[in-house]
């Protein structure tokens, strides 16, 4: 049987779980008043998921539209990692950061690495095409000054590394260890690579000499 998780794992505290209660039955008056004695919306949980963000994991569209509704911060960023926006940003459904970004959002909060949403969102398509039609900023840069190139390099998205040097992403943009994208891009050996892997380097590649820059690939053939 599978063990259910302590309430602490979920809301923190029994009267952020009644808070969350409320928002998932649409009983927004009786969230208001546990509000008015005191309880955040914000609040996290021994996981460090705020209620949008425990919202969000159980799919409870109902709970993290009201949340909203009362005034959730989607752009918090407590002692976690990421703001709601970025863990919006990497789930597969879309629902989430679509409606995050109708209710206006900021598609350039950064969470503690300095990345924004659009960092977290490679390798969710329908993410990426979401933040790009707001208006993310293409040229962000992380703590560390790695671009999006750098992040879609080392994270194998190699469809997206294409997309964004035709969007305009420097290529060559160094990170704080003084590297390229092409670092990461050119690591694993040719060989044990996919067709599709193979066919998105050999797009890089000519890419990159048509405009007269050094390719980076010695000894990855």
């Amino acid at each position: 049987m599978r063990e259910e998780p302590r309430s602490d794992e979920r809301f923190g505290s029994p009267q952020a779980a009644a808070l969350y209660a409320a928002a998932a039955r649409g009983e927004l008056d009786r969230a208001r008043q546990l509000m008015a004695q005191g309880v955040s919306l914000d609040a996290a949980n021994a996981r460090e998921m705020t209620l949008l963000e425990t919202a969000m994991r159980e799919g409870n569209r109902r709970a993290f539209d009201n949340l909203l509704a009362l005034g959730a911060n989607p752009v918090y960023l407590g002692s976690h990692r990421d703001t709601p926006m970025h863990f919006a940003a990497i789930l597969t459904d879309p629902y989430w950061l679509k409606t995050l970004l109708a209710r206006g959002a900021d598609t350039e909060v950064r969470n503690r690495l300095g990345e924004t949403p659009l960092f977290r969102a490679l390798g969710q398509e329908a993410n990426v095409q979401l933040l790009l039609d707001a208006g993310a900023d293409i040229h962000a840069h992380s703590r560390s000054r790695e671009t999006l190139l750098h992040k879609a390099a080392a994270t194998l998205n190699y469809a997206q590394v294409v997309r964004f040097l035709e969007l305009g992403v420097d290529p060559r943009a160094t990170d704080d260890l003084g590297g390229t994208f092409q670092r990461a891009f050119f690591m694993a050996r040719e060989s044990l690579l996919n067709d599709s892997a193979k066919a998105a380097r050999a797009k890089v590649r000519a890419w990159l000499r048509e405009r007269g820059i050094a390719v980076e690939d010695a000894g990855q053939r």
